[in-house]
């Protein structure tokens, strides 16, 4: 399974157009077997959704976003998780905090 940090302080909406750095984890069973480094520059919420299929993304972590971009990448088959749930992600917590 591959799950997406995206490093951006602040809430994921249609109103900028910065770009984001993003670690992806590839992780398989209960360890990270690898770590991936990416910076996409958000076009619209068409283009992340494009770059989280693409990237088969099953699990996204971020600050803040809009809820009907959360309901889109639902949709697409994306868990969308606020960086607080990383504490109740067993792996996550000991990647994060180690």
């Amino acid at each position: 399974m591959k799950i997406a940090l995206f490093l951006k302080d602040d809430k994921i909406d249609e109103s900028d157009t910065n770009t984001i750095p993003i670690i992806v984890l590839h992780t398989d069973g209960n360890s990270i077997v690898e770590v991936e480094k990416d910076i996409i520059v958000k076009k619209d919420v068409n283009y992340l959704a494009l770059w989280l299929l693409t990237k088969r993304i099953k699990e996204l972590y971020v600050m803040d976003i809009d809820p009907l971009i959360r309901k889109l990448f639902e949709k697409l088959g994306v868990s969308v998780r606020k960086y607080e749930d990383i504490d109740k992600n067993p792996l996550l917590r000991k990647f994060i905090y180690q």
